[in-house]
């Protein structure tokens, strides 16, 4: 195991819970936040914590990014000029331009950039994939993406409404929930946004979009639709594709797969034994994998671009402002 300093730039519930993974898989671990609070709560759970940005940037050899999302593209960027491996949460940031050349920048470094999507370590999300490609639906003819809960219900104890989902700018639906546009692409392929629509409903006293609709064309010719909305109760997130030969559903939370012939009977019916906390733990073992032993992200940096500006590019369509 090599001796690597990590250094984890935010230490909200994300950024804590990497924190946790790291030391877990034999790791020493630093962290920062501008929050002198999230500092001491970061020393009480048994961290260490520098003062400043600088001082993090300074120390580490690896970055993981669980800033808020505006600030992304700083951290990535300043990450890799420092010579940085860096794990990055979604989104890489709120504009592609940049990105192709720090990535670049990592290549010939020989850093290792490493987007956080972590829907890829999904076992029920990485069953759906073998089984359109193994040929048991079929062709696929389309697909729907939906991904819908409450808002308010997501972090007891705090106030929503000033949090990074309600910027108009980098929060918002659109932004937050790129997972489903990322599973579009993991599960049919490259993708193009075909339409969008997003609106206000005007339910949870934000700024930002929080329900929307986008339309996707596969290279393939499939066709997927995506909802995406903070305004739902209860709570529900899953995948269904049809194919020539058969049905998948895909329940993402529960991680849960069933799939029906053309006749309408069950072909298979099975729930993973599986939860987030394990599937955060494989996705940061893979990150150090990457680092230590070659080993490729389940989601390379210029595929998350890509995924990236479908997002964006749906923002357009909506007159959604940029950030």
């Amino acid at each position: 195991m090599s001796a690597m300093n990590f250094c984890i730039l935010g230490l909200g519930s994300i950024g804590r819970r990497h924190a946790r993974n790291l030391k877990q898989l034999g790791r020493e671990v630093i962290g920062f936040d501008p929050s002198p609070a999230a500092r001491e709560s970061f020393r009480q759970e048994g961290g260490e914590t520098v003062d400043t940005r600088e001082q993090g940037l300074a120390r580490a050899d690896a970055i993981v990014i669980a800033t808020p999302n505006q600030s992304h593209g700083d951290d990535l960027r300043d990450a890799v000029a420092a010579g940085s491996h860096v794990f990055i949460e979604k989104p890489m940031a709120h504009r592609t331009e940049a990105l192709p050349e720090l990535v670049a920048s990592a290549d010939e470094q020989g850093l290792v950039v490493f987007p956080g999507l972590n829907q890829r370590f999904n076992p029920a999300v990485a069953a759906a994939r073998e089984r359109i490609a193994d040929g048991s639906l079929g062709m696929p003819l389309w697909a729907r993406f939906s991904c819908a809960s409450y808002l308010p219900d997501w972090r007891p104890g705090t106030d929503y409404r000033k949090g990074y989902a309600a910027d108009p700018r980098t929060g918002g639906v659109l932004f937050d929930l790129l997972h489903e546009f990322d599973m579009a692409h993991h599960l049919l392929g490259d993708t193009q946004v075909v339409c969008a629509a997003a609106r206000n409903t005007g339910m949870l006293e934000i700024e930002a979009e929080d329900c929307a609709d986008v339309l996707l064309r596969h290279e393939s010719g499939v066709q997927s639709a995506l909802h995406l909305d903070y305004v739902t109760r209860p709570p529900l997130r899953g995948i269904e594709v049809a194919g020539s030969e058969g049905y998948l559903k895909i329940d993402v939370r529960a991680r849960g797969l069933a799939r029906w012939r053309n006749d309408g009977t069950l072909a298979e019916e099975r729930t993973f034994d599986s939860t987030a906390d394990a599937e955060y733990l494989a996705q940061m073992r893979q990150f150090l994998n990457c680092i230590d032993h070659g080993e490729q992200p389940a989601c390379p940096p210029r595929e998350a671009i890509g995924v990236l500006q479908q997002v964006i590019d749906a923002r357009a369509l909506c007159g959604l402002p940029t950030a």
